[in-house]
């Protein structure tokens, strides 16, 4: 029977055999689902297309800041925090209801149209899944229940536990303390796989959002088009 950390979901039923081949880490936000639906509630503002880039980006490095220099915020509220201030770089205003609005797509994200079958295949092949996010434990449980792939993870592990965010070490701690040996952090963020190695995590990059890993990050141990193609490279490892 899986341990239960303080703060954390352990999701799979207690008579289910867990795996023998290793653990699959994944990111949740941008890697298993999509940012098209804030992406698009921007364009509604006539926000330029670039606008989710910038949001986002910005919001993780003021989250990554506040954790680095000893501090903390949940995800939700430095978006919420980056949101206006985003928008008026941008020469644009919005009301509090377009605010919530673009908001609260963050809670209707969609999977990528892969990551159903690269879970399926994983789990089907002796490998257990677990998410570890910058998001919430009860945001991503909702997202993955909605989607349909809660069945496929045994655990979710959010930053919100130990007040540090990715890539902190400490956040990879927490999937090393509890699982097996053979760890794999799949995410399509540069940073989260740099993160990873240097927790000592085997790692997998996917392409979809950045393009290319940066050259200055200690290297990955593959990288994907897709989730499907990560999954095939794993279970051939």
């Amino acid at each position: 029977m899986l341990s239960k950390p303080s703060g954390l979901a352990v999701l799979c039923p207690t008579n289910i055999e867990m795996s023998t081949k290793g653990t699959v880490v994944f990111d949740i936000i941008g890697t298993c689902f999509s940012l098209d639906q804030p992406r698009q509630r921007l364009r509604g503002l006539d926000a330029p297309d670039y606008a989710l880039n910038l949001w986002f980006g910005q919001t993780l490095r003021d989250a990554f800041a506040l954790s680095h220099a000893g501090s903390y915020q949940p995800l939700k509220q430095v978006l919420e925090a980056e949101l206006p201030r985003t928008l008026k770089v941008l020469g644009l205003a919005a009301s509090e209801s377009e605010l919530a609005w673009v908001l609260n797509s963050f809670s209707e994200l969609e999977l990528q149209p892969d990551a159903l079958e690269c879970f399926a295949h994983l789990k089907e092949s002796g490998w257990k899944l677990v998410a570890l996010t910058n998001g919430s434990e009860e945001s991503t449980h909702k997202l993955l229940e909605k989607a349909g792939a809660i069945q496929h993870f045994s655990q979710i592990f959010s930053c919100d536990v130990i007040q540090k965010t990715k890539p902190h070490p400490d956040v990879y701690a927490l999937v090393k303390s509890d699982v097996e040996e053979n760890i794999w952090m799949v995410a399509a963020h540069a940073w989260d796989i740099m993160g990873a190695v240097i927790a000592g995590l085997k790692t997998a990059f996917i392409t979809q959002e950045e393009k290319d890993y940066l050259s200055v990050y200690p290297q990955p141990n593959l990288i994907a088009n897709s989730l499907i193609e990560a999954a095939n490279q794993i279970i051939e490892s």
